[in-house]
């Protein structure tokens, strides 16, 4: 189960990720902010745990869900 959320949201004309209340800059398409939002969680360091990355389908019927692998060395940086 993963720990984290990251989600992809329209913002400022175009869309960011989103971690809680903190909005990514802005990228023109989606899949743009899907790209950073993967590279952003892979390097997240949470323990044994994953991030999960939520996206609007793009029929905009609902949400897409996919894990991805976080940092899980012991290094602090």
């Amino acid at each position: 189960m993963a720990d984290i959320t990251y989600q992809i949201v329209p913002h400022d004309n175009g869309w960011a990720y989103k971690l809680g209340d903190t909005l990514s800059e802005t990228y023109e398409t989606a899949d743009e902010a899907i790209v950073h939002a993967k590279d952003a969680a892979s390097r997240q360091k949470i323990g044994n745990g994953d991030a999960l990355l939520a996206y609007p389908t793009p029929d905009g019927g609902g949400w897409a869900f996919e894990e991805v692998e976080t940092d899980k060395s012991n290094s602090r940086l």
